[in-house]
């Protein structure tokens, strides 16, 4: 392979572009406070907001750990068999699979229920 050489001309020098003065502008408008504190509009409900959420309708809820993907497959199920509430939804699963117990099944199921019914009243007085 061939070796290149660059050759330097020493009396080229490099020419600088003369940069010009900038000129700072005016700005077209500015602020003042009374201008704004004038042009503000007016809230639209002065009124505080209520409690934020659904009403409780007498009734006490309880926490639940599900996974997001269950969440989305209840959701879905109360959208298309138009239930008002996931808990209605529930509710009526539940029901219909408690049809389905047998003899034993539901037996057991009535124990539990009793269990969980006696500690939710020793834990509420």
């Amino acid at each position: 392979m061939a070796k290149l050489e660059f050759n330097k001309d020493p009396n080229r020098k490099k020419a600088f572009k003369k940069v010009e003065e900038t000129h700072i502008s005016e700005p077209k408008k500015t602020f003042s406070t009374t201008t704004n504190l004038e042009n503000t509009p007016k809230p639209y409900n002065t009124t505080p907001n209520p409690k934020i959420g659904r009403p409780r309708k007498n009734k006490t809820y309880s926490t639940i750990r599900i996974q997001r993907h269950t969440v989305n497959r209840i959701n879905a199920l109360q959208n298309t068999l138009n239930f008002d509430t996931q808990d209605d939804l529930i509710i009526n699963m539940l029901d219909k699979l408690e049809t389905v117990l047998d003899s034993e099944q539901k037996t057991m199921l009535d124990m539990y229920m009793k269990t969980y019914t006696a500690k939710e009243k020793r834990q509420n007085s």
